[in-house]
């Protein structure tokens, strides 16, 4: 049966007037995201800190399987708006990594994680609805710009992660994020009956000829 254990890092009394809130939050989401995903038992580490997506206040990251470390900056006034059910939105995109990391994994390569970012984005859209995130919404013409390049390094295991993904070098901030999310969501308006659940383990090679229609 999938468990969430949350551990917050609060020896400083800096998540205490979030703690009940965030408990209940992150509870309730993973037992939504656990009637949908392959999810084992979770670890959760929750700490204060200002390293955070500046748009949202909080940032969450599944490294490796069964792990989770989620980053909130309690002075941060969107973190507390919660505008859109951010926060839950934001840990169920982490479940689907965490359940992608007990089939295929993130993966190693451009292609790979293209997919992994893309399937979360839409398991977060799957589970809450809404607009989609900030680092979805790139525009298509931006996208576009790319796609070969995308195309060339879609095996690559040495791609710049931090430049496709976070704009540190000449790539536009969230490249990979929109590109994978717009490779999904052609995927799924080909496949009608697939959701970002049901492909949580889906290979990345399936999605790649809709690189090509975005």
């Amino acid at each position: 049966m999938p468990q969430i254990a949350l551990h917050f890092l609060n020896a400083r009394g800096q998540l205490s007037s979030l703690q009940t809130w965030l408990e209940g939050a992150l509870s309730e989401t993973f037992s939504r995201s656990a009637r949908l995903l392959p999810l084992g038992t979770v670890d959760v580490v929750v700490k204060a800190g200002t390293f955070v997506i500046p748009e949202k206040g909080h940032v969450g990251w599944a490294p490796e399987p069964g792990l989770i470390y989620l980053t909130v900056d309690p002075d941060h006034p969107s973190l507390r708006a919660n505008e859109h059910n951010a926060i839950e939105r934001m840990f169920a995109h982490e479940l689907h990594h965490c359940a992608r990391w007990d089939g295929p994994g993130y993966g190693k390569t451009l292609g790979d994680a293209l997919t992994s970012e893309g399937l979360a984005g839409h398991f977060a859209q799957e589970l809450y609805g809404a607009p989609p995130e900030p680092w979805e919404c790139v525009p298509i013409t931006v996208l576009r710009a790319h796609v070969a390049d995308a195309a060339k390094a879609w095996e690559q295991v040495d791609y710049d992660h931090s430049a496709w993904f976070f704009g540190t070098g000449p790539l536009p901030r969230w490249l990979g994020y929109s590109l994978g999310y717009q490779i999904v969501a052609r995927y799924l308006a080909a496949h009608t009956a697939a959701s970002a659940s049901s492909l949580v383990h889906a290979k990345a090679e399936e999605f790649r000829a809709m690189l090509g229609a975005v």
